[in-house]
């Protein structure tokens, strides 16, 4: 049988783990790696910006700028958007209605 006190130390380890994998990837460069990339990648934008300049070409940001944001939207999370937005529509709904007829008790 499973008792709390095992379920309670193999959480201990999966934290200790847990950051343990987290400690060697900030240690291994990893995290470093990602931000030089980024940076590489400016770099790489303002020496094309620098020759568009020379050669008299037309300049426009859009051409410059480096687009970070990915969208992670799927199927899921748009059920659960859907979904929480229903949730809270039936909700403010259902507290019009109560407070409504509270309202309507209060006053007559």
């Amino acid at each position: 049988m499973i008792s709390y006190k095992n379920i309670f130390h193999g959480f201990i380890w999966f934290l200790f783990f847990s950051f343990l994998v987290l400690y060697f990837a900030q240690a291994g460069g990893y995290y470093e790696d990602l931000n030089n990339k980024k940076t590489y990648l400016t770099e790489e934008k303002i020496k094309q910006f620098e020759e568009d300049v020379k050669d008299g070409k037309e300049i426009k940001v859009e051409n410059y700028v480096v687009n970070l944001k990915k969208d992670y939207g799927n199927k899921v999370s748009s059920f659960g958007l859907f979904t929480s937005k229903a949730f809270a529509s039936g909700f403010k709904w259902t507290m019009n209605k109560i407070f409504g007829g509270i309202n309507n008790v209060v006053n007559e």
